[in-house]
């Protein structure tokens, strides 16, 4: 049965195994999604393919797709359930050939037909709760997020979100601070290169992703790639984890602390240490304040722009040179903004390490101006974790518990 172009879409539907003629090659696989560029179809080896419209001549429908046949949807997978919450980012998007941009897959069952080994190994139920470019996520989306996973967490569910690469360590870190004691795993995932490339993390990352959410893990994390190969995952906190790289499979690290723990190819979890789901009440913080900046100093910052930015904000987070230092000139503006009640806090631009204010004279002078050392915190987790303490305290409880290891951003115990 052949269809044309303006038919294709009418009679299609993801899932159907579908004959594609394009140029001179036929691929067989299952139909996921067309638009006005291209047709991506799931090749028999896995792999998703991106084909552009105007190449191919002919489409053959081959078998319609059977949802009974289908274990997707929560119901008929092998494993406990999951909830996979899509927010967008390369693993839930297609390379479009015609233009060479990177655009998201838009439903929920685009983002399980081009995922059918999940069924193998979890029941999962899906959302496209967001379809946006990581660069575009606001504060108010942690908001929206944390709240969807607090409903299922609640329910026992686990859940695996799947996000952007770029601002990853932001969202993860915010739903940390957001979520106190989840009763059910909260892991993020995302890839580094999209679903249809032959060297995508995205099958991996995520599959293991899900096994990750059926086990016993009570803090949120992260699962990446441990190295340039389909060998090894690792799992990192939320409030721990940094990309690296801007393009290998094994961006994401562990900084000033180790991982998790691991999945192998087999999808075995070996755990090195977390934290466990205990039985202490979940809570949900739902609000966080839009008034906190992150600041990174640099030689020739004009002081016009660091009182205009700390005039801004009630809190502001300044990623400092070495053991967190910057240009003694602001010292007088820092004096009088804290004096005003706003609250500083010092990190570092060396991500391993501490801050130590107390080594150079400069550092001193910061202390006595009232800036906070925050230890070997990551600059976007204090941004988070400020933002998160701002909109749910009041500013001297804030500041007392901005030094405080809530959920392991700190070295040392936890001491909540």
């Amino acid at each position: 049965m052949n269809y044309t172009f303006h038919t294709v879409t009418d009679v299609l539907e993801s899932g159907d195994q579908v004959e594609v003629r394009w140029k001179d090659t036929t691929f067989y696989g299952m139909f996921i999604s067309r638009d006005e560029n291209v047709t991506v179809i799931k090749l028999q080896n896995g792999y998703n393919l991106s084909l552009d419209n105007s190449s191919i001549s002919r489409i053959n429908l081959l078998s319609k797709w059977n949802p009974k046949n289908i274990p997707l949807g929560g119901k008929r997978g092998k494993g406990k359930k999951i909830f996979l919450l899509g927010t967008g980012g390369t693993i839930a998007s297609y390379v479009d050939y015609e233009t060479g941009a990177v655009k998201p897959l838009k439903t929920a069952e685009e983002m399980l037909f081009a995922q059918p080994d999940l069924a193998e190994i979890a029941n999962v139920e899906a959302e496209v709760f967001l379809s946006i470019l990581s660069e575009d996520m606001k504060k108010s989306d942690w908001i929206k997020i944390a709240r969807k996973v607090y409903d299922k967490i609640n329910e026992g569910i686990g859940v695996v979100v799947t996000h952007g690469t770029d601002t990853l360590s932001f969202t993860s870190s915010a739903l940390s601070f957001l979520i106190e004691n989840p009763k059910a795993p909260v892991v993020f995932t995302a890839s580094q290169r999209s679903p249809d490339r032959p060297s995508s993390d995205a099958y991996f990352n995520l599959l293991g992703a899900a096994k990750v959410a059926q086990s016993d893990i009570g803090e949120v994390c992260v699962v990446m790639h441990s190295s340039t190969s389909d060998d090894q995952l690792d799992v990192h906190s939320g409030v721990r984890v940094r990309k690296m790289h801007t393009s290998r499979r094994d961006a994401f690290k562990s900084i000033n602390s180790g991982r998790l723990g691991s999945v192998d190819r087999k999808l075995e979890i070996k755990w090195d240490h977390y934290t466990k789901i205990n039985k202490e009440d979940t809570r949900l913080y739902d609000n966080v304040s839009e008034k906190v900046g992150l600041l990174y100093f640099y030689p020739g910052l004009s002081k016009d722009l660091f009182r205009d930015f700390a005039e801004r904000n009630d809190g502001l987070i300044i990623a400092g040179t070495g053991l967190g230092h910057i240009s003694g000139s602001f010292i007088s503006d820092i004096k009088e903004y804290t004096a005003r009640g706003k609250i500083i806090g010092m990190t570092s631009q060396c991500f391993y390490g501490s801050v130590n204010l107390n080594v150079y004279t400069t550092g001193r002078n910061l202390l006595e101006a009232g800036v906070i050392p925050l230890s070997d915190m990551l600059p976007e987790v204090a941004y988070t974790k400020l933002s998160f303490l701002l909109g749910n305290f009041d500013p001297e409880r804030a500041r007392e518990l901005l030094t405080t290891n809530l959920r392991g951003e700190i070295s040392g115990r936890r001491t909540e």
